[in-house]
């Protein structure tokens, strides 16, 4: 039996593969959505070398880090609280910093020129610069796009069909769309295509510069950057219909939203194990999140916020990053919370979030009631749904939201057609047919022993653009109708000077 149990283990390491894995952007959410990624490859068996900005130092069998910490320093003069600075040309130039930064660290550039991996997995971070790993190392490239489905992606992988139908990303408009939210969203896409126009020549140099070199040093020729762009294999999206609207997508977009929580939940540690059992009353849960940090909180919304949770007969557990004197006893804070963890305990009653997706979608997983307070990019749009969807409140990110926050929490506490609806779309979000644990597993491994998954893109990448808005049958059946109107000008023309001859032959006799 051991022998057996021997030859299935080598088996099994031989048909693993090895995958590159690429995290970015500085932030720990980021690095979760990859690390989403990483864990279920790992369990199948697979070799993974994790490019991270956030490396662990414990090791992990058939796990290797690249460590690109680095890549940090660029958060460092960027204030999240400022609205001002959270424009789309400075978002494009920050992930432009992080794309040069990546694929200049010498390690990385090594791996890429000495290692054969048999897959390369990057998350789409408002640069297209990352689809040259895949294409130097020519192997099927899989694609993670941490935020719902939006024109930009769709756009790499079919032809854009949402446009007229779901709201952007910006765009809180209910569904169906009114004309007026229509033509918001159309002047946004045109907003977005219009940015990528014009960048796209700095970043076609940016992949050529940085790539050509590494595919030289590999001896094969680089792909054109266009060839590239569009040679994605598989794409996974952190979505699922419950929280984003159900669209038409070609079957190599694989959604798996919450895909990085956990299947079994990690128990929590003992003295909040304890706090939360001890407050049958309720717990209310407060966290901004990894990027925004409540120590940022100008001091009055500070005391405001401790007053509110102190008048609260609930326990409040607060992620608050350093420490603070006169707390109330209800009020616990600590820098790390196990998110997850306390979202699934049966006390829970209200996450206060800042929106982002991640928190979101753990509410859904959970069945909690959230009051969303959204501060930049994809929140607002994300608190919105929640809102639409009858188990959220939003209030807005100020120096004085804790008179509106008492108010909404006041209203949720009070009225429980939150907590039942939360409950509903809990249900909903986690009764699927497959783990997605094993869609990521799956379609991996399609992508890599299928050369590229072509046999499930969409065929629209076949055609320009004028051939799939029909244009150029359009241009025909108007230049036949030209010929034939230019046909029977001539032959009523010729009946027409005939008849005028015939008539000047009368008229002479």
């Amino acid at each position: 039996m051991k022998s057996v149990l021997v030859f299935l283990s080598v088996v099994a390491t031989a048909f693993g593969y090895n995958i590159l894995c690429i995290q970015s952007v500085p932030s720990k959410s980021h690095y979760h959505l990859m690390k989403g990624i990483v864990d279920p490859l790992l369990k199948a068996g697979h070799q993974i070398t994790f490019v991270s900005t956030f490396p662990e130092a414990k090791p992990v069998k058939n796990l290797k880090y690249i460590d690109v910490s680095h890549i940090q320093m660029l958060t460092q003069n960027i204030d999240m609280i400022d609205r001002g600075k959270q424009g789309m040309s400075v978002v494009r130039e920050f992930a432009r910093n992080i794309s040069r930064d990546l694929i200049g660290t010498p390690a990385v550039k090594e791996a890429l020129m000495k290692e054969k991996f048999d897959a390369v997995v990057t998350e789409w971070f408002f640069s297209d610069v990352d689809s040259g790993y895949a294409a130097v190392q020519q192997v099927p490239w899989i694609l993670l796009s941490g935020m719902t489905m939006h024109p930009h992606i769709e756009n790499l992988v079919d032809t854009v069909r949402s446009v007229p139908m779901i709201p952007a990303i910006k765009n809180d408009s209910p569904i169906p769309m009114n004309f007026w939210s229509r033509l918001v969203n159309t002047f946004a896409f045109l907003y977005m295509s219009t940015g990528s126009f014009l960048d796209y020549s700095l970043v076609k140099s940016d992949y050529e510069t940085y790539f050509t070199p590494i595919a030289k040093a590999r001896g094969v020729a680089l792909p054109s950057y266009e060839e590239a762009l569009y040679n994605v294999s598989i794409l996974f999206v952190n979505s699922h219909p419950s929280f984003a609207p159900a669209q038409g997508l070609p079957p190599n977009v694989i959604e798996i939203g919450g895909y990085h929580i956990s299947e079994e939940i990690p128990p929590l540690p003992k003295d909040l194990q304890d706090l939360l059992d001890s407050s049958p009353q309720g717990v209310v849960y407060f966290s901004m999140g990894s990027v925004l940090k409540s120590s940022l909180l100008p001091e009055k919304t500070r005391r405001d916020l401790i007053k509110l949770f102190g008048e609260l007969p609930y326990t409040v557990l607060w992620k608050f990053e350093e420490k603070l004197e006169g707390l109330p006893k209800n009020v616990h804070i600590r820098p790390w919370m196990p998110q997850s963890s306390i979202l699934a305990h049966k006390n829970l009653k209200v996450f206060i979030t800042h929106g982002g997706l991640l928190s979101t979608l753990e509410s859904l997983r959970f069945g909690v009631p959230i009051i969303a307070i959204p501060v930049f990019g994809d929140q607002p749009s994300n608190a919105q749904r929640c809102v639409r969807s009858g188990h959220a409140l939003m209030v807005d990110f100020t120096p004085d939201m804790g008179a509106p926050l008492k108010a909404a929490l006041l209203e949720m506490l009070s009225n429980d057609s939150y907590y039942k609806q939360a409950k509903y779309l809990s249900q909903l979000f986690t009764d699927r047919p497959v783990k997605s644990t094993h869609l990521i597993q799956h379609y991996v491994r399609l992508a890599i022993e299928t050369n590229g998954a072509h046999h499930l893109r969409s065929k629209a990448l076949l055609y320009s653009w004028y051939e799939l808005w029909m244009l150029d049958q359009f241009a025909f059946l108007l230049v036949i109708l030209y010929i034939i109107y230019r046909v029977f000008k001539k032959i009523v023309g010729l009946f027409r000077k005939d008849k005028i001859v015939r008539s000047k032959k009368e008229k002479r006799h």
